[in-house]
């Protein structure tokens, strides 16, 4: 990370990176994200498939795994050396969604990591010897634009230090179809097409509904704890969708010890073999 980077981080618990994708890397991921979309459910392959009834968004299991085209940004070279620095170059990929938005879905309250208990297992986010260093973290790249007004992710920055839990009244609708009356401590987030938001998951977060009609917002999620933590899921991966993955993935998506370095780490760019 750049000093500036590691500062905003740092005091908002987020980053808004603009740019990342080049022109080519952008049309070869959207083009494979609507592949995905348009696909009917009866002919998903095993391991991939959507929950088209959810209400807030719809969320298109394994997305990454789709293509190559959307598993090389699980090492994109902006990225990937953010992702050695907040996991201390020891990083494991736990998960990779496809997400979708679309007009008359729901608001999707406030939430983060913090809340609902977690223990001695509740993540962890600290600063030393000049670095961050944060256990539990998402990287987004949005494939689509958000303008001012249409909606998507808000977060309330510095939340991710916060002392005590949320009210459980702050920034609440009157219905879940619509949105709370705006907050000034509640930020909305509108990337455009290429760009990566990355959030700390104790960072209060939440999604707006969207509100245009004629284009939807597409996202991939991408999540990150260090190789030796095993928060929340084990091993989200099933046999069918590891069998899509390149070697340098399978690496990345492994459980291993504190003082083991993974061979992708020693690598300051990653390219997929097939």
């Amino acid at each position: 990370m750049t000093p500036k980077q590691r500062y905003l981080l740092d005091i908002t618990g987020y980053l808004h990176l603009k740019n990342v994708l080049s022109p080519e890397e952008l049309k070869q991921a959207q083009g494979a994200a609507d592949r995905y979309i348009h696909t009917p459910p009866e002919k998903w392959e095993p391991g991939f498939g959507a929950d088209l009834e959810r209400p807030d968004f719809t969320p298109y299991s394994h997305g990454f795994a789709f293509d190559k085209a959307l598993e090389s940004l699980c090492f994109h070279p902006v990225t990937w050396p953010i992702i050695k620095e907040l996991t201390g170059d020891k990083p494991r990929f736990t998960s990779g969604t496809l997400g979708r938005n679309t007009h008359g879905q729901r608001f999707h309250p406030l939430h983060c990591a913090r809340e609902g208990g977690g223990g001695p297992e509740m993540p962890r986010y600290f600063c030393q010897d000049g670095q961050i260093y944060c256990d539990f973290f998402v990287v987004f790249f949005y494939l689509t634009d958000v303008m001012p007004g249409d909606g998507g992710l808000v977060v309330i920055p510095g939340s991710h230090k916060s002392e005590f839990l949320r009210p459980a009244d702050l920034f609440v609708p009157d219905s879940d179809e619509i949105d709370p009356e705006p907050h000034p401590a509640v930020t909305n987030i509108t990337p455009r097409a290429g760009d990566v938001v990355i959030i700390s998951e104790l960072l209060t977060h939440g999604v707006l509904v969207w509100q245009p009609r004629d284009r939807d917002r597409r996202f991939l999620i991408l999540r990150y704890m260090p190789q030796y933590t095993t928060y929340g899921t084990f091993d989200p991966f099933p046999d069918e969708i590891q069998a899509k993955l390149s070697p340098e993935t399978l690496e990345l998506i492994e459980v291993a010890p504190y003082k083991h370095v993974k061979e992708i780490v020693k690598q300051e760019t990653v390219t997929l073999t097939c």
